[in-house]
């Protein structure tokens, strides 16, 4: 496989949410966030409180880097994860980052999470004009009802399926999940939730947001009582 195209189909629409793309020879991946108009993403690392306090605000404008294109993220099997702009000639460099992290090796995970993407309201999506699944390039569709407006895709990964199941809720199954292959022929396994909720996570009056987090090093949440992370946030 070469790459996954998720969509969202609610009422009448199809709206195309980011693509999934693979290494032809091992398991790292990428998932771009073409397809989200906006005039600024900002990306950056933050420390997530293990026990959030109820009232605790993180500035992801002030402490991020902007880009004016949109961006994707690189999560190598080696555990370096990274965010670029998806268009090169908008960087001084190829070896241009916004935000980078070095994180446990996929093949070393067993059922742990590697990225959660949250969104809500689809107006600033991009329609789909035609279903294109073909070749190495698929398509995965989420229908769902009118009503719904906050989404949360989760994924985690794990040397077995029995390591990805049941990961949101005990006993519930994946939505979907794929399947690879490092070079030296250990199995990889990636399993994807969506929780869907029609409750309003945004306090303001601008009903639509994307917001990503990827590579959790919780190495020192012992001691400090949080993970650090990288993230995404676009409004």
């Amino acid at each position: 496989m070469k790459s996954i195209t998720f969509i969202v189909q609610r009422g009448g629409e199809e709206k195309k949410i980011f693509k999934w793309l693979f290494a032809s020879n091992d398991i790292d991946f990428y998932i771009s966030f073409p397809y989200y108009h906006c005039e600024q993403y900002h990306c950056g690392i933050v420390e997530i409180p293990q026990s959030p306090l109820k009232d605790e605000v993180f500035d992801a404008v002030k402490h991020g880097k902007a880009s004016k294109v949109p961006v994707k993220f690189s999560y190598h099997k080696d555990g370096n994860v990274h965010f670029k702009p998806t268009n090169f000639a908008a960087a001084k460099n190829k070896g241009f980052k916004l935000a980078a992290i070095k994180v446990s090796p996929i093949n070393k995970l067993s059922g742990s999470k590697i990225f959660t993407i949250r969104f809500e309201g689809l107006e600033k999506f991009e329609s789909l004009k035609k279903h294109k699944s073909r070749g190495g390039n698929q398509e995965v569709l989420l229908p769902v009802p009118e009503d719904i407006i906050n989404f949360e895709i989760q994924a985690f990964a794990g040397p077995t399926q029995k390591s990805i199941d049941g990961q949101v809720k005990k006993g519930s199954a994946v939505w979907f999940q794929v399947k690879g292959k490092t070079v030296e022929g250990k199995s990889v396994y990636i399993g994807v939730y969506a929780i869907l909720s029609r409750k309003s996570h945004i306090v303001d009056s601008n009903k639509n947001g994307l917001s990503v987090f990827v590579g959790f090093d919780n190495s020192k949440l012992k001691k400090t009582g949080k993970i650090k992370s990288l993230y995404l946030f676009a409004r």
